[in-house]
């Protein structure tokens, strides 16, 4: 596999690439060299997500190409006895999200908000959540490019939230929002997000 980076930025030391099977386990982990190359050897068939690992930034494939045909997302079909080249195109968290969690036009301080990325299972690494504060605002940082719904809900601190159908159900109300491969810096949420109860 060849990596490539956003906007041809020089690779960060440390990259390394890792496929994980259905169950999210990882079944390899390799190092990325100074080439931007890293080889997978002796795999099993089967569908496998491509996780990148970076202590600089985080960053998601957000797809790869093999012999010209472009596969859009991070997922691997391995196929017995079969021998792929990829190249494999990153996109990195450098999108900030702000906004102000509300209830009736009114700041509500200390409740979850939680931006969720589309097809939830697949995508682990692009979640991110912070806590509101107490004039209702919030900060979501190192948002990868992708499309999102963004939601808030009170006393959900512990609770089991991203369990499937629990999830559905806060996305529902949410508000949808994309970020854009090319976007930078901060984006301010023009409306608030509403409050849900838990």
């Amino acid at each position: 596999m060849s990596v490539k980076m956003p906007r041809q930025e020089s690779l960060p030391k440390q990259l390394h690439l890792a496929l994980q099977d259905s169950r999210r386990q990882n079944v390899a982990f390799k190092p990325v060299d100074a080439a931007g190359e890293t080889t997978f050897e002796d795999l099993p068939a089967g569908k496998y997500a491509i996780r990148v690992f970076s202590p600089a930034k985080p960053y998601s494939v957000v797809r790869a190409s093999s012999e010209g045909v472009e596969i859009s997302g991070h997922d691997l079909n391995v196929t017995p006895g079969a021998s792929l080249n990829l190249a494999v195109f990153l996109v990195d968290g450098v999108v900030t999200v702000e906004g102000f969690a509300k209830r009736a036009d009114k700041p509500v301080a200390g409740v979850m908000v939680a931006l969720v990325p589309k097809d939830p299972e697949s995508h682990l690494e692009m979640f991110r959540r912070d806590q509101s504060d107490l004039d209702g605002s919030f900060v979501l940082r190192g948002v990868i490019p992708g499309s999102y719904t963004i939601f808030a809900v009170e006393d959900a601190w512990g609770f089991q939230w991203m369990q499937p159908g629990v999830l559905e159900r806060y996305v529902q109300h949410g508000q949808n929002l994309t970020i854009g491969e090319l976007m930078k810096g901060s984006v301010h949420l023009p409306d608030p997000v509403e409050v849900q109860p838990r």
